[in-house]
């Protein structure tokens, strides 16, 4: 894990597992469930059946959960500013 993400996550395993509780009902990314996500399965289950599973994880897990989070979130959140300022680009080069 890298240095930066270690600095990120919470110190307590409650903390990290607080803030990584969304995750399992949504991708607060994209706000759905991307089928390309590794929670898509857990996603589709009985709310009792992903806090069961969710609270089976220990502190590894979790923080294989957050890294994985983390990284996805750049890489997407990095797609769509690139994807809207090729669209500014070809809307200018377009207009002039």
């Amino acid at each position: 894990m890298t240095a930066l993400v270690q600095l990120l996550l919470p110190s307590s395993v409650d903390g990290l597992r607080a803030s990584l509780l969304e995750l399992i009902n949504v991708c607060p990314v994209e706000q759905c469930n991307p089928a390309d996500c590794p929670l898509f399965p857990l996603r589709k289950m009985d709310h009792r059946q992903r806090l069961h599973w969710f609270a089976s994880l220990d502190r590894t897990d979790l923080e294989y959960l957050a890294a994985y989070h983390y990284v996805c979130m750049n890489v997407r959140l990095g797609a769509r500013r690139f994807l809207a300022v090729r669209q500014q680009t070809v809307t200018s080069t377009t207009a002039g």
